[in-house]
């Protein structure tokens, strides 16, 4: 959903000029996207931000190039944080509705995703519900050139984003966006999508599992992408509402299937997948 907020009034400023010096002083580093975390969690609370560049390329197969400046995290864990994203461009940041929505578009938009109105399936479940996300806002400004965005995201015990956070966050854009498309510009991006040489463990599970075929329920399959994902039996149980014993024998019949008898074998075993051989 497609928000117009007005400009706030100058006056109202909602940074200190030491908050703001400190992203500037850290333009071009490692240091950027943490800093810019840390303001913008005083601007608006948030558990997870994320930054991306986007540029049109007819040569990708959604006509961009988009480029995953970075994550940062607020009471989230910064690996969880990073695996999700890396999920994200390696199987759906094509298939985005909200950012397909906006890409190449010219201006500055705030748009919020509905995330309990997202569909069942793979892509809710990955990249929201087994990260514990409730509430995502997006700000994106394009020009001719490339479109920045910035995504604040909330975790389940979190409110929603209210109408006033949202006209400081739409405010503070006016400061942060040249300082993101000087640091985009200055220091190579972490990920570009459908990267020529990486998969993400899952996505090589994914592979090797039609690669040769292998046929696991759908309970079987699950619990063997949360153990990739870097889950415990237990938290996995819990995630899918299971007792532990009754995740245990998923294990089982799972690792049975595969060959596999650890946690350090089942990703190795997608790791050998032939069709990363044509990658």
């Amino acid at each position: 959903m497609l928000i117009p907020v007005p400009p706030q009034e100058q006056s109202s400023f909602p940074l200190s000029f030491k908050t703001l010096g400190n992203v500037i002083e850290a333009v071009g580093t490692p240091d950027f996207v943490p800093r810019l975390t840390l303001l913008l969690n005083e601007v608006v609370p948030l558990n997870v931000v994320h930054i991306e560049r986007s540029r049109a390329d007819s040569n990708m197969p959604n006509g961009f190039r988009c480029e995953w400046v970075g994550s940062g995290g607020v009471g989230m864990d910064s690996g969880t944080i990073s695996d999700v994203m890396t999920l994200y461009y390696d199987r759906f940041y094509e298939s985005d509705p909200l950012f397909a929505g906006i890409r190449g578009k010219i201006g500055t938009m705030l748009v919020v995703r509905d995330i309990g109105a997202i569909p069942p399936g793979e892509f809710r479940q990955r990249l929201f519900d087994e990260a514990l996300i409730a509430h995502e806002c997006v700000l994106a400004r394009g020009t001719r050139h490339a479109q920045h965005s910035i995504a604040l995201e909330r975790a389940l015990h979190a409110p929603p984003f209210s109408l006033a956070e949202m006209n400081r966050f739409r405010h503070v854009s006016d400061f942060l966006f040249p300082l993101l498309e000087l640091h985009a510009s200055t220091s190579a991006a972490r990920r570009v999508a459908h990267p020529t040489s990486y998969l993400h463990p899952l996505a090589q599970f994914d592979a090797r599992i039609a690669a040769d075929g292998v046929k696991l329920s759908r309970r079987e399959y699950e619990i063997c992408a949360h153990l990739i994902t870097g889950k415990t039996v237990p938290e996995a149980a819990q995630i899918l509402g299971v007792r532990t014993a009754t995740a245990e024998s998923y294990v089982k019949r799972a690792f049975a299937k595969l060959g596999v008898r650890t946690k350090r074998e089942l990703i190795g075993w997608g790791h050998a997948s032939p069709c990363l051989a044509t990658l």
